[in-house]
């Protein structure tokens, strides 16, 4: 259940991103013509209300993920959708950049453009279960499939690039996290443990976590309901503060 929970917190992590800067992207004008080719089972018995607060256990746990956990969970979905690989399997995919998150390494297929950017990352916590990252600076190399360039698409500003990268990477988390809970016997979706949505005018993509998976695991009545309280990461991955509700 641990292994589990690290794989959907980093999953969700390393791809939920935030503002950016328009003249730090460095894709002005980019048009069609000018992209070259380049417990299975198990079920905790259902929640029963308590008589009040004081009766629930309360936590407070910090969780650190690495950043060789991130870069597995990314592998594992390159595995299972085609359109997100890994470039060198040797190589890094996320880590700390001075007062930033670097992610590389990545392409996506978003559409027929071969997108592979390198992303400098600022997250923060938005408020409890609410977390954002806000883009610094966006280096992107793109390549256009034969079948897309010959359909002659109009110009393609350096949003609309972003939002077709974002579009594609939010699908890839849910379909990576749907196999997971599909593995495990959850009933519940994707949707129901993490949502993300960007935000192509701000740049931003929100994620909001929720704790229902946890509930899965925890008798009924027992212990209250966690929220992600906490965000942070050094030099070797993401710090992860959650706490039961006051």
């Amino acid at each position: 259940m641990k292994n589990m929970t690290f794989k959907i917190i980093a999953l969700a992590a390393v791809l939920s991103c935030g503002t950016a800067y328009a003249s730090d992207f460095g894709l002005e004008g980019l048009s069609a013509s000018d992209i070259g080719a380049q417990t299975q089972g198990f079920r905790a018995p259902a929640p029963k209300p308590p008589a009040d607060d004081g009766g629930l256990i309360g936590m407070d746990i910090n969780i650190r993920v690495p950043f060789k956990l991130i870069k597995n969970a990314v592998l594992k979905m390159a595995a299972s959708d085609k359109s997100l690989s890994v470039l060198d399997a040797a190589a890094p995919v996320a880590g700390k950049a001075g007062d930033f998150l670097k992610v590389g390494n990545i392409q996506v297929n978003a559409g027929g453009i071969m997108v592979a950017p390198v992303l400098t990352l600022k997250p923060y916590l938005e408020g409890r279960d609410r977390l954002a990252v806000r883009i610094q600076r966006v280096q992107i190399h793109a390549s256009m499939q034969p079948d897309v360039r010959s359909a002659g698409l109009p110009q393609l500003s350096q949003e609309d690039v972003m939002a077709l990268v974002m579009d594609t990477v939010i699908k890839s988390v849910y379909s990576a996290l749907d196999a997971q809970l599909r593995a495990k016997r959850l009933p519940l979706r994707a949707q129901d443990v993490v949502t993300l949505r960007y935000d192509k005018a701000a740049w931003t993509l929100h994620g909001t976590v929720s704790s229902k998976i946890m509930h899965r695991f925890i008798p009924g009545g027992l212990v209250g309901d966690m929220h992600l309280t906490g965000f942070s990461f050094t030099d070797t991955g993401l710090a992860l503060r959650i706490q039961t509700a006051d």
